[in-house]
């Protein structure tokens, strides 16, 4: 008799929780799961082999998001310790140099490139 009365409230508050849970419960978020469910069984079976590879590539891919983070706070920290003239010259010169630094450095690849197709006929 003691376990049931011990019982009851735990299944009246999982019972209101479930009902809760199940009032925020859309269509969509159930189509959602399911999608997402099949796309993930469809890489696990097509690719068993694979799994350690992207558990790794996970973790790698996490280490150096937290570093490309990192870097870019330590960057703005920087930027906000500088004088209003000085930040403005840097931004003035990250706006103009920048574009410069990309298109050599896209020119600079397509002039690899074209070599080795020239060179290896690829």
């Amino acid at each position: 008799m003691a376990k049931s009365l011990f019982c009851q409230p735990i299944n009246m508050l999982m019972l209101k929780k479930f009902k809760q849970w199940r009032e925020k419960w859309t269509v969509d978020h159930s189509v959602d799961v399911a999608v997402d469910l099949v796309l993930l069984l469809i890489d696990v079976i097509a690719s068993p082999v694979l799994i350690i590879v992207r558990l790794i590539r996970y973790v790698i891919g996490d280490y150096i998001v937290n570093k490309i983070k990192s870097g870019i706070k330590i960057a703005i920290h920087w930027w906000e310790k500088r004088s209003k003239p000085v930040r403005r010259l840097l931004l003035v010169l990250f706006l103009i140099v920048l574009p410069f630094v990309l298109i050599t450095v896209y020119f600079f690849t397509e002039i690899v490139n074209m070599y080795f197709e020239y060179n290896w006929n690829d």
